[in-house]
């Protein structure tokens, strides 16, 4: 019995020791090994090697080179090498491919980079450095014959007390009209109320046509307008005939702006003066513009009637001095 006893140490030590050298022979293989499916050698700790394809748009087959999929879930994960081009892809998708699912990134919080390893936003795209560039390209919102091009959407604060007067803003491409044009404006009040830069580089500020490099549909404040006046900039300068004859066929009126039947405009609601573009054409062309549209709107360039009003008083002044010396003639003549 004793002897039985020391044969069943021996025995359970011996299994001890054959258990301890299949963990270590075990753990030496999992730090060193490699493991291939669809290969034989593998060269790195875990890889799939299958068949290139490109993503599905039906279907219920196997499409890509792997799979996360749940027990009871209908969404899937699939990851894949295209076939015809050099590109890896991941697609979430239901099981046969009918409806594509959200991908979502750091659901809780963090930064994503693209070509950078330390990104300082929830997205950032390049290096510093430059050495990886950080471009980003939209296509359009719509196929076939829509208008629609690339769309950015910036969502609001959270504002607790009027959430309501806080518009989401819209920056897009659009190119319906033969008008393509950029657009920022708030997505509820609409293109009326926004910025929109032509292909051309009109710049039109409550206007979605410009026609001039800067149009503004509303007042403008500012400390001071400069126009180009260089000498060097300027040909066949001449004098302005007849100055004062012209000062006096202008009709300087007051008036109230047509907001009811131009809405779109965003006139002032205030009493305004100044001319009539129409009249001023007639006697001074050079300082009204046409805009190029079907309606051929006019408007009067206030600032360039400062030369004219210069060279009247100038003329004024002479007629005066004129006079002067006419009187004082006249004077010595009666002594």
């Amino acid at each position: 019995m004793k002897y039985f006893k020391i044969i069943m140490q021996q025995n359970k030590n011996m299994g001890y020791k054959c258990i301890f050298t299949t963990v270590l022979l075990f753990a030496c293989f999992a730090m060193s090994a490699q493991t291939g499916i669809g290969t034989t050698t593998p060269v790195n700790k875990f890889q799939i090697e299958a068949t290139t394809v490109n993503p599905a748009s039906s279907g219920s087959g196997a499409n890509g080179n792997l799979r996360l999929s749940g027990v009871s879930a209908d969404h899937v994960l699939d990851f894949g090498l295209s076939s015809n081009s050099n590109y890896s892809w991941i697609q979430s998708r239901n099981k046969i491919y009918g409806t594509n699912y959200s991908l979502i990134i750091n659901p809780l919080g963090g930064s994503v980079g693209i070509g950078n390893a330390a990104p300082n936003a929830t997205l950032e795209i390049g290096s510093t450095s430059g050495s990886v560039p950080g471009s980003l390209t939209l296509n359009p919102t719509t196929v076939g014959s829509g208008v629609e091009g690339a769309e950015i959407n910036l969502k609001p604060a959270p504002i607790i007390t009027t959430p309501s007067t806080a518009q989401t803003w819209v920056i897009d491409q659009v190119s319906n009209d033969n008008n393509p044009r950029l657009r920022l404006f708030p997505n509820v009040s609409g293109e009326g109320n926004g910025v929109t830069v032509e292909d051309g580089g009109f710049v039109g500020i409550g206007i979605s046509n410009p026609t001039v490099k800067l149009q503004v549909n509303g007042d403008i404040i500012a400390n001071s307008i400069a126009g180009s006046s260089d000498a060097r900039f300027k040909t066949n300068i001449t004098l302005i005939e007849n100055p004062l004859q012209k000062v006096l066929q202008l009709r300087g009126v007051n008036f109230d702006w047509n907001k009811k039947a131009y809405p779109d405009r965003s006139f002032s609601e205030s009493k305004a003066i100044g001319f009539i573009a129409q009249e001023v054409e007639k006697v001074l062309p050079e300082v009204v513009q046409t805009e190029k549209t079907a309606e051929g709107y006019k408007a009067v360039q206030y600032d360039k009637v400062v030369a004219l009003l210069v060279e009247a008083i100038k003329e004024q002044q002479k007629q005066i001095d004129g006079l002067k010396l006419e009187l004082k003639k006249q004077r010595k003549k009666k002594k």
